[in-house]
């Protein structure tokens, strides 16, 4: 197979110029154009323990559009609730800011501060499904890296973010009915022109919440840090193309685009999938704070807590299924969990400190 060349979208941006930009509410847009994928998904870590994300995902190729909700709910104690649905239709309104299928909906407000988000794919299949709404305010600005499109063959994949917001929750898990508050990140990913499956061959995506190590443990400050990191596939380059953002009490406090991952300790996967599995990850990200001075944080992660193993194959509908199959072997998605995490943060000119609390991990093959 030919090479064909990725270029991202940090190396576009001319000297001078800010490498991180604010992301504006069209970036946030639905667009549903070309052969490619699109996804919304809001990940949240709320005070009762409760960790997990929930998404719409719509994808076209040759031909077929296939319309999914995928959500994830993870009380400490209990056992995971994963739960992927047939969509059917997508709806979008008109300014594209409001969009829905069968199970779960998600609608911005005309300030673009507040999403609504209303799930109950898993109440309407099962008595004993998952059901819940949410209410995601967003607390710091959104960013881009460039213009947020790494260019990779001929199409394009883009991410977009709004990294930090206060999430309010109430519905039902495991029978139990709960309502409670805490965090939130926000991303809409895009990918034109290519087919989902050329994007990255493998992903790392990381979401941390906590505090400053140094504060008290009641304190109602809240710092997280997320990663979404992605090498593309050996015939586009294996192009390392990375996002990353740190927010303390509210505020955007830094954004990273040279990250490095390095999985340490690998293990068979003992539940089949063929793939190495690393018992520790290790994250370098580099970038600058939003006053612009340099700045490092490193993660040294553990993410040993299974939560959920996706086979993306098994959950695809059956013509897809054979499409994909054909072009690569064994799609997968690793879901972790972390209780005792630490993330250090140097920057340039301060004293170095730590954060500390829980991690919500997830790792992607597509080989």
């Amino acid at each position: 197979m030919g090479y064909k060349k990725t270029v991202t979208a940090a190396s576009l941006v001319h000297e001078g110029h800010p490498i991180a930009t604010q992301a504006v509410p069209k970036d946030f847009a639905w667009l549903r154009d070309s052969t490619g994928s699109e996804t919304q998904t809001m990940y949240f870590h709320l005070d009762n323990g409760c960790v997990g994300f929930v998404q719409i995902a719509w994808a076209y190729l040759a031909m077929i559009t296939t319309i999914e909700t995928n959500a994830m709910f993870y009380v400490p104690g209990h056992k995971c609730v994963f739960e992927t649905h047939n969509g059917h239709t997508l709806k979008v309104s008109k300014d594209s800011y409001e969009y829905g299928c069968k199970g779960l909906s998600m609608s911005w407000n005309k300030e673009h501060d507040k999403l609504s988000v209303k799930y109950t794919a898993g109440k309407e299949r099962n008595a004993k499904g998952v059901a819940a709404t949410f209410e995601f305010v967003r607390k710091s600005d959104g960013y881009k890296i460039g213009d947020g499109k790494n260019h990779i063959g001929d199409g394009t994949a883009a991410h977009y973010f709004y990294p930090t917001g206060e999430v309010t929750a109430q519905g039902e898990i495991n029978g139990e009915k709960f309502e409670s508050k805490g965090v939130g990140l926000f991303i809409h990913a895009h990918s034109g022109n290519i087919m989902p499956y050329n994007v990255g061959a493998e992903w790392n995506l990381s979401f941390f919440t906590g505090r400053r190590e140094s504060a008290s443990p009641d304190t109602k400050e809240r710092s997280t840090f997320h990663l979404l990191q992605y090498q593309t596939p050996e015939n586009y380059g294996s192009v390392n193309c990375s996002n990353a953002g740190l927010t303390e009490d509210n505020h955007l406090r830094a954004v990273f685009w040279d990250t490095v991952v390095e999985h340490k300790e690998l293990v068979k996967d003992e539940n089949g999938s063929g793939y190495d599995i690393p018992k520790r990850v290790l994250i370098t990200s580099k970038g600058k704070t939003t006053d612009g001075k340099p700045i490092t944080v490193t993660f040294d992660a553990r993410p040993s807590y299974r939560l959920h193993d996706i086979d993306v194959l098994h959950e695809m509908p059956y013509v897809v299924r054979r499409l994909v199959q054909a072009l690569i072997t064994k799609p997968f998605v690793f879901e972790r969990y972390e209780d005792n995490a630490k993330v250090t943060v140097a920057v340039e000119g301060e004293e170095p400190y730590s954060l500390v609390g829980v991690a919500f991990h997830e790792l992607t093959m597509v080989k």
